[in-house]
């Protein structure tokens, strides 16, 4: 009777130590094999936007947590290897050529904002595995473009928009408004020329929906007299160029906007 109640203690002890195991950790390795425009696989190198310049930074994060940054000068970039635990992790991929990078308080922010791709990717690890990805494109592009040519005198373009957008959460891709955008160029040696173009990058609000916002841009001459304005509204979007174009040297011009795909152009004439 003794030995079948030592026995009967031992078996609990051992069933109790077996619920109190730790769950172990399984590698997980993710090959990001490149980007993808209007969802179709561009034929690039790895981390290479469709202008063949490289992402700085790739990011991974497990719901709000960074679990894994690596930088273009590690030899292994775009191959990250992590431990899982078994179960459901909800994973988001960020990789960016922005300058001035920090993340605080669930948002990744920068200090000049540049091409910049995302995924978010839900995996139920089992075992070790290895997964490829490819990301999807979070920045728009606002495109100026002044037809016109340059009059002698002229100095400074001034651009301006009504909302500004320079951090991500990573779990929702949603930007963060930074305030207006406002920004002097020196046009001085654009002088003669027609069809100058500045490019933009821009995020929205809600990842993938259109959001409007004003413009001004203001051109002036050295004594600091306005020699061209054009005012109005536009849409921006993820994956897509906004198309911001006129004649800025005859007078205060109207505005018409007209969309047109990136995923679309935003075509705003001015």
């Amino acid at each position: 009777m003794k030995k079948s109640i030592i026995l009967c203690a031992l078996v609990a002890l051992l069933c109790g130590c077996n619920k109190n195991e730790p769950q172990a950790n399984h590698q997980v390795t993710f090959q990001v094999a490149g980007m993808v425009a209007e969802n179709q696989p561009l034929k690039v190198a790895p981390l290479t936007d469709d202008d063949g310049i490289q992402m700085t930074d790739l990011y991974m994060f497990d719901g709000s947590d960074i679990i894994a940054h690596q930088q273009n000068t590690d030899d292994d970039f775009g191959t990250i290897t992590v431990l899982l635990t078994a179960g459901t992790h909800h994973l988001h991929f960020i990789a960016t050529r922005s300058t001035g990078l920090s993340y605080a308080d669930g948002v990744l922010n920068c200090t000049n904002l540049r091409p910049t791709f995302g995924k978010h990717y839900d995996i139920n690890v089992t075992g070790g595995s290895e997964q490829n990805l490819s990301l999807d494109r979070l920045t728009g592009q606002v495109i100026i473009t002044i037809e016109d040519e340059i009059p002698s005198g002229a100095n400074q373009l001034r651009i301006q928009f009504g909302d500004y957008y320079k951090g991500i959460n990573p779990t929702t891709f949603a930007a963060t408004r930074i305030g207006e955008f406002d920004q002097p160029i020196d046009i001085s040696g654009k002088v003669g020329s027609s069809d100058n173009s500045w490019t933009l990058n821009v995020l929205v609000p809600v990842y993938g929906e259109e959001h409007e916002t004003t413009f001004t841009l203001t051109a002036t001459n050295a004594g600091g007299d306005v020699i061209g304005v054009a005012t109005g509204t536009m849409m921006c979007n993820s994956n897509t160029k906004t198309l911001l174009h006129g004649e800025l040297f005859k007078g205060t011009n109207s505005i018409l906007t007209l969309t047109t795909s990136w995923k679309a152009d935003e075509d705003v004439t001015f």
